[in-house]
């Protein structure tokens, strides 16, 4: 079980290395949050939503609260000129957004109806790095967040660390209030520890962790053999 204890208005960024397993991380957050009965919002940039559906499913995230509780917006399916709408299940009330403003509308929006603040997850930028300069997601990632943080609630957003260019990384860092870091230790197992979080102390230190999914669901391996 993963337990949270940030700001109810702050932005944090969530830096990972690439397999460490950002979306399910993200994901543990996500139900974490919804078992509280905050209302999340997430915004998929990496992922079509009828495949951020199933991994949800497979964390026991209950997608019967779809509009009631938890909102996705799909940023992705613009990217890929994908207009399908027989890719999703009719059960989802998925909002589709065809640029970036879009997002900020929708979480306006959802804020209204809501009427309480509410837990932004957006991944990943690193998506938004291949189509974008880095100056356009760097002026994204500062006004999204200062706006989510100042008007709506918390927003947690993901970046994957070591593929991008690293002044960009430490501008996002500087920005955000604060800075999960997610990686391998030597021996392969994953670890993460708080870099810093505006106004409260962190300790700092690297603390093991592992991703399994939700509701007892047993672990699938991914090769077998006799």
């Amino acid at each position: 079980m993963f337990k949270t204890n940030f700001p109810q208005m702050c932005s944090v960024l969530v830096l990972g290395t690439p397999g460490v397993g950002l979306l399910e991380f993200q994901l543990s957050m996500v139900k974490e949050y919804l078992d509280r009965g905050e209302p999340v919002v997430f915004v998929t940039m990496d992922m079509i939503p009828r495949d951020l559906m199933a991994a949800m499913e497979r964390f026991g995230i209950s997608l019967d609260l779809l509009g009631k509780g938890l909102y996705i917006i799909d940023y992705h399916s613009c990217l890929l000129g994908n207009s399908d709408e027989r890719e999703m299940p009719e059960r989802a009330k998925v909002r589709r957004i065809h640029d970036l403003e879009g997002i900020m509308f929708n979480v306006a929006s959802i804020f209204a109806e809501e009427k309480r603040p509410l837990r932004v997850f957006m991944h990943t930028l690193s998506t938004l790095f291949l189509y974008n300069q880095a100056s356009v997601v760097l002026k994204f990632f500062q006004i999204s967040t200062s706006r989510i943080r100042s008007e709506y609630g918390m927003t947690v957003v993901s970046v994957f660390d070591g593929v991008h260019d690293e002044k960009a990384l430490n501008h996002l860092v500087a920005l955000a209030d604060g800075v999960l870091e997610l990686r391998f230790d030597n021996d392969l197992n994953r670890v993460l520890r708080v870099r810093h979080m505006r106004g409260m102390s962190v300790p700092g230190r690297w603390i093991p962790f592992e991703i399994a999914p939700g509701g007892g669901e047993p672990l699938t391996p991914v090769l077998e053999w006799k």
